[in-house]
């Protein structure tokens, strides 16, 4: 069984417990988990760091929001600025996006992690080909599906 954050703290504690601390001027690291975020994030031993979200957000930015109605926490990352102002998110180990989630649900960006023990930001240059890469292998694997799909759906 997967051990979520929403089994080990409501939802609403984690978002105060938040928002007190940037409130304070301080950030929040955080150990997160699930499978969503591989190879970027291991469940159960990297850390992110949370800050509070910037004015503008940009693609490919991995923020961590709350899903309107059901009010689970997740962390992901900006796939796609729609111009209604909502984003289209996806996890780096999911085939499927997410749509409709807007500045209102975003809770937090995260401006740091930690990976296998050494620390890394999103403007390092490293990461920055890790973010297109991933992108372009995301793309692969959906095209990929949609033709298997196809020729599953013909026979």
């Amino acid at each position: 069984m997967q051990t979520s954050l929403n089994n080990i703290i409501a939802p609403e504690e984690f978002t105060a417990a938040l928002s007190e601390a940037f409130d304070r001027g301080q950030d929040l690291i955080f150990v997160p988990s699930g499978v969503s975020m591989l190879p970027m994030l291991d469940g159960k031993t990297d850390k992110v760091t949370f800050s509070p979200k910037p004015d503008r957000l940009r693609k490919y930015d991995v923020v961590f929001y709350q899903r309107p109605g059901s009010g689970q926490l997740v962390l992901h990352r900006i796939v796609k600025r729609c111009n209604g102002g909502s984003y289209v998110m996806s996890g780096d180990n999911q085939y499927y996006y997410e749509f409709g989630i807007t500045d209102d649900d975003i809770l937090a960006i995260v401006t740091a992690f930690t990976h296998k023990g050494k620390e890394r930001k999103p403007t390092d240059i490293g990461y920055r080909f890790y973010i297109r890469r991933m992108m372009f292998k995301k793309r692969l694997r959906m095209f990929a599906y949609k033709i298997y799909r196809r020729l599953k759906r013909s026979k």
